[in-house]
């Protein structure tokens, strides 16, 4: 192992030693034992809950006997197979081409037709005289040149033509493989060997009367493991029968062994009650999988192993892919729940995390395992940071700054929230600055032991993130404004300058994120990396360092590891590379939705906890990342395979064009929609994560999805070619698959159609000069038109003008009429009140002085006064003024109510002036009373209702 690690890191062995002395050579070769599992549930595979059996065709494409049906996957698609009786698949196994399937008093295969559709073919009818009474077949052996069915009542030998039986003694459990080697255990009894088509009994099998052997596998040689139900395990060397003891033999009964297998140098026993146990050769326990680790059930129904020593495994309820030396280990469980984690450090051989629940301390058992999880004492709460500073433990929490010595927390600083701790060295002193939620904090050293000296002055807060770049200055990201840049004072205790990084400074977007690379400040924005440029004091886009990052210069977070390291983390990938001098190299990659882990949201974090394990902080608790058990992993680079094209129409029209046997094929213009479906055949257990790209519509490739699918729609017509990768488990890229086509163009650009349009363009070329001279009589003639319009045109503006200036002229009359009717009314309103004034005078006067005013001439006075009142001169001068503001009125009124009298006719007049009763009564020398009865005898001539109002109707008239 030395070598392997030396040859890994060469330059590094003096890192390597102490990595081996901290954990006593231990984690590194133990850890090998860490798996990963992938879980599928029933609505995953869209089956039954029980799955009963498992077998691996020659591809690698697997088949699960299932309540349901047989399952197929083929690592993209899930598919579901339905016997025509529809009975539950008890047992399935793989012969080239074929599928075995063994159910209730049915057992046959199933095959691909010519259609690449599945058909299945019964094997009942060979059976002839041969009778089935309640048979369920739970076991298909393939052995030699034969294919064996195995129910509790028979075993029947198929030899690809014929069917024949195999006697049995009495009823049987289960026929078991082994070695090349057929063994049945007799029910309540001993074990037989199927030799030549016969069952020998095997001497002091008696031993295993009162259990069930549901297991038997081969351990070294002629020796084998025979796994009970009930009594343990036991080592069968071909003379006698010994019990296989090991750490766990009292445990092993009690979980009821249900199956087993060997799996290269590892024996694997399923159970009943408790998962899964997995033994080296020499009885040594490696691994017990169950429920609290990640399995999706304790009771076991079946094991496969893989071509890469993986292993699959059905279960009471869902289907699992255990995947062994994963470099990825996981502790998320909810027995090891540690909350959301944000940082964590090795310390003094323990492990300790920063959490959203407090300070987690674990320990490293002789597995190179973490367990004994407990909280720190008084650190309940958020921790923000955890980190190692001059070999002492510092963590920041909500309340403040501690060191963390002997398992117990010793303040450093009550300001409450310190985000981080670094350390630097301003004019040759060095110090720690903390950012946090209410200020920047300044630590001095005394006696070995950091202490808070100051906080500086002028500085908003809270910055989560800081850094300091060559120059000593200050680069600050505000949680709600932004980026600040920020020149210290020289006793940095306050600020000299304070400036915000902005759009003047050629930030388009606003960001509070900063980091530093290679001691350059780098600033994630816009799907790259942007550095100052200490000439033009602006953001620049960091070209060089972006080509070399290619997909990962859009990473939103950069967390820095030791020895120029660096972790880039993007949505759905995360990248570690070696940037030194301005040089970028990808050392890793990994997609966490492989290993189904969920980073924590906008505080992304992988802690180098030495040079090989690197801890990822999760949102549920954490995981290690193996880097040496990454670089142990098997290189495969196979690209994926492209299974199936469609293309369809847009009227739904579909159709499978054959691309296997062209190097690129023409599809015709309507089936211009295409669907892709693809996988990849390393370890199909495991999730595979894709990146497409079709070239003539992509400029980029997507992002990684677990997705085997792809749909584009509505292509235009073109050359395109669809490249698919996939990421293999060292997070390497595949070399693309491709698929060429092309998409015709449409009817109307085809070559007919260039023959067509160009046969058009020739006759037209006759009719031109046609057209033209005929166009330009046309013209002349569309001239002469307009220009009689424009003439025509001209007169009607002329006329409109005259009739507009008569109308004008026309207005004014009437405007003046109106003015001399209204001038002429009021002086006859007021002469009138004036006449009738003097008469009442008079009549009084007379009164009062009676035969002293002779009748002769007070009678003279009075008509005088009466006739100017009544004088029809006056009225005549009226009715003219009126005729002519008001035209053809006293005419159309006396046509259409001809009882009208001269009275009722001047009344409805000095109601078409809209004149009160008042204004009324002197003009015709009468009482106001006079007036509204004189009203009242016109309404009844004008036949008006009792509702209708005589002015209204007048004016209206």
């Amino acid at each position: 192992m030395y070598k392997a690690i030396s040859k890994m890191y060469e330059g590094n062995i003096v890192r390597y030693i102490i990595l081996l002395l901290l954990f006593n050579c231990g984690y590194v070769v133990k850890s090998q034992n860490i798996v990963h599992i992938t879980n599928y549930n029933k609505n995953e595979y869209n089956g039954g809950n029980q799955n009963w059996d498992i077998t691996l065709d020659r591809k690698g494409n697997v088949y699960i006997a299932n309540n349901n049906g047989l399952l197929a996957f083929d690592g993209a698609k899930w598919q579901l197979l339905k016997l025509p009786v529809n009975t539950i698949i008890r047992s399935v196994t793989s012969d080239n081409n074929r599928i075995y399937t063994g159910s209730f008093e049915e057992f046959g295969y199933w095959e691909v037709d010519s259609t690449r559709e599945w058909k299945y073919i019964s094997l009942i009818p060979l059976l002839g005289d041969i009778k089935l009474h309640n048979d369920e077949f739970w076991k298909i052996v393939k052995h030699k040149d034969c294919i064996y069915f195995q129910s509790f009542g028979t075993i029947l030998a198929y030899n690809y033509k014929t069917i024949k039986p195999i006697k049995i003694p009495n009823s049987i459990l289960f026929l078991l493989k082994s070695n090349d080697r057929l063994f049945v255990q007799q029910i309540n009894g001993g074990l037989y060997e199927l030799v030549d088509q016969n069952l020998v009994f095997i001497t002091g099998s008696n031993i295993f009367q009162g259990t069930e052997i549901k297991t038997i596998t081969s351990l070294n040689g002629n020796e084998f493991l025979i796994g009970t139900s009930s009594k343990g395990i036991y080592k069968y060397d071909g003379n006698s029968f010994s019990e296989w003891k090991n750490e766990v033999s009292e445990d092993i009964k009690e979980s009821k062994i249900n199956n087993g297998i060997r799996l290269n140098d590892k024996i694997v026993f399923g159970t009943i009650l408790k998962g899964i146990y997995v033994f080296n050769l020499k009885g040594k326990l490696l691994n017990h999988i169950t429920s609290n680790t990640s399995l999706q059930n304790n009771t076991i129904l079946a094991l496969q192993g893989d071509q890469t020593g993986n292993l699959w495994v059905g279960m009471d309820k869902g289907i699992d892919y255990i995947s062994f030396n994963s470099p990825i280990d996981i502790y998320e469980n909810k027995e090891m729940n540690s909350g959301t984690v944000y940082g964590a450090c090795l310390f003094k051989k323990e492990l300790y995390l920063g959490t959203n629940q407090g300070v987690y301390i674990y320990s490293l058992n002789d597995d190179g395992k973490f367990e004994n999880k407990h909280l720190l004492k008084n650190s309940q709460g958020q921790v923000w940071f955890i980190k190692i500073i001059d070999n002492k433990l510092y963590c920041g929490l909500n309340d403040g700054t501690y060191l963390i010595e002997d398992h117990q927390l010793k303040l450093v600083s009550n300001v409450s929230g310190g985000y981080n701790l670094k350390k630097i060295t301003w004019q040759e002193k060095e110090y720690l600055i903390q950012s946090t939620y209410n200020s920047i904090v300044l630590y001095g050293q005394s006696k070995d032991v950091w202490t808070k000296n100051h906080t500086m002055k002028g500085l908003i807060a809270p910055c989560r993130y800081l850094e300091v770049d060559f120059m000593g200055n200050l680069w600050l990201g505000h949680s709600i404004k932004g980026l600040f840049m920020v020149q210290p004072s020289k006793n940095i205790d306050s600020t000299i300058v304070v400036k915000q990084i902005g759009s003047n400074e050629g930030l388009l977007e606003n960001t509070n994120k900063v980091f530093k690379i290679d001691n350059r400040i780098v600033i994630p924005a816009r799907n790259q990396l942007y550095r100052w440029d200490d000439l033009t004091s602006k953001l620049i886009p960091y070209n060089e360092l972006n080509q070399q990052l290619e997909e990962f210069k859009s990473s939103n977070s950069i967390v820095a590891n030791p020895n120029n390291r660096y972790w880039f983390i993007k949505k759905n990938e995360i990248g570690m590379f070696e940037v030194l001098f301005g040089k970028a190299k990808l050392l890793y990659r990994l997609i966490p939705q492989m290993y189904g882990l969920n980073l924590v949201e906008n505080y992304e974090n992988i802690v180098s906890l030495n040079d090989s394990l690197n801890l990822i902080c999760l949102d549920n608790g954490f995981a290690i990342l193996n880097i040496y058990l990454m670089n142990q992993l098997k290189e495969v680079n196979q690209p994926p395979t492209i299974k199936d094209v469609l293309f369809w129409t847009r009227k739904g029209k579909t159709n499978k064009f054959d691309y296997r046997n062209e190097s690129k094929i023409l599809i015709p213009n309507k089936y211009n929609n295409i669907s892709i479906s693809f996988t990849s055949k390393e370890s199909v257990g495991q999730r595979k994560f894709y990146q497409y790209k079709l070239v003539g519509i992509d400029n980029t490739w997507s992002d990684w999805s677990y997705s085997s699918e792809v749909t584009y729609t509505r292509l235009p017509y073109g050359n395109y070619t669809f490249l698919i990768q996939t990421v293999n488990s060292k997070g390497i890229k595949t070399q693309p698959a491709k698929f060429v086509f092309r998409i015709k163009p449409p009817w109307f650009l085809s070559l007919y159609a260039y023959l067509l349009y160009i046969g058009i363009l020739v006759t037209s070329a006759f009719y031109l000069r046609y057209y033209i001279k005929r166009r330009f009589i046309r013209q002349q003639i569309i001239l002469l038109e307009k220009e009689q319009e424009k003439i025509r045109v001209q007169k009607e503006k002329a006329n409109q003008e005259i009739i507009r200036l008569a109308n004008e002229k026309l207005q004014a009359e009437i405007s003046h009429a109106n003015s001399q009717l209204a001038n002429n009314t009021v002086s006859l309103i007021k002469k009138n009140e004036l006449l009738i004034e003097i008469k009442e005078q008079l009549e009084k006067l007379k009164k009062d002085l009676g035969y002293r005013i002779p009748n002769k001439y007070y009678d003279n006075i009075y008509l005088l006064i009466e006739h100017n009142i009544t004088s029809e001169h006056d009225w005549v001068m009226f009715e003219k003024l009126f005729d002519q503001a008001h035209e053809n009125f006293f005419k159309r009124l006396k046509t259409e109510y001809t009882d009208l009298t001269p009275s009722d006719l001047r009344l409805c007049a000095y109601l078409r002036l809209n004149l009160s009763s008042k204004e009324i009564a002197p003009l015709i020398n009468i009482t106001t009373r006079g007036v509204e009865e004189r009203r009242y005898r016109l309404r009844k001539r004008l036949n008006l209702l009792s509702d209708q109002n005589l002015t209204d109707f007048i004016l209206g008239f």
